[in-house]
């Protein structure tokens, strides 16, 4: 696996690891950051259900000023640290071994903000709309903050959750990007 654009464009990252962790198709990742080119500069990114960390890496790579990865699986949280000392990203990035639910209430009872969040969970876990109705209720999104999801293409999602309302919806082959806004 490769950054595909931007400062570190071309550096191979590490992946993707035990079975659990499933990356996210190069042509889906270009797709998602083409669809965050004007907002992803100078970000507070947080990857959520970050596997091998390549949407987070390509934050930082397009310019994000800061990444924060979120995954359960040790080896998840060790392949991405590799990642990030290889990139030479290690003063602009932090790694929390822990279920998402747990982080985002960390994030909630410490005031993070952040302007995007990805959320990229197993499948087969269906976990997609359990993060949204628990980021609904909290203000780690910033205002007019962005929440990318990859979801398999059947997944259905509501419209809105809470002030999270759907911008964007794109389907590739078994893949499909939600974007959400949250307004104020």
């Amino acid at each position: 696996m490769k950054i595909i654009s931007g400062e570190k464009k071309g550096y191979k990252i590490y992946g993707p690891g035990p079975e659990e962790i499933r990356p996210m198709r190069h042509s889906v990742r270009k797709a998602l950051f083409d669809i965050l080119q004007n907002v992803v500069g100078d970000s507070r990114f947080l990857d959520l259900f970050a596997g091998t960390g390549s949407v987070g890496l390509e934050a930082l790579s397009q310019g994000a000023r800061h990444a924060t990865f979120v995954d359960n699986l040790p080896e998840s949280v060790k392949l991405i640290g590799k990642s990030v000392e290889k990139l030479g990203y290690q003063e602009v990035t932090t790694l929390y071994e822990m279920e998402v639910s747990a982080a985002i209430d960390k994030f909630e009872d410490r005031d993070r903000r952040f302007d995007i969040a990805f959320v990229g969970p197993p499948y087969q876990k269906n976990l997609s709309s359990q993060t949204l109705e628990h980021l609904k209720g909290c203000k780690i999104i910033r205002n007019w903050g962005i929440v990318g999801l990859e979801v398999f293409s059947k997944t259905e999602l509501k419209e809105t959750y809470g002030s999270l309302e759907r911008i964007d919806s794109r389907s590739y082959g078994q893949s499909k990007l939600i974007i959400y806004r949250k307004k104020p």
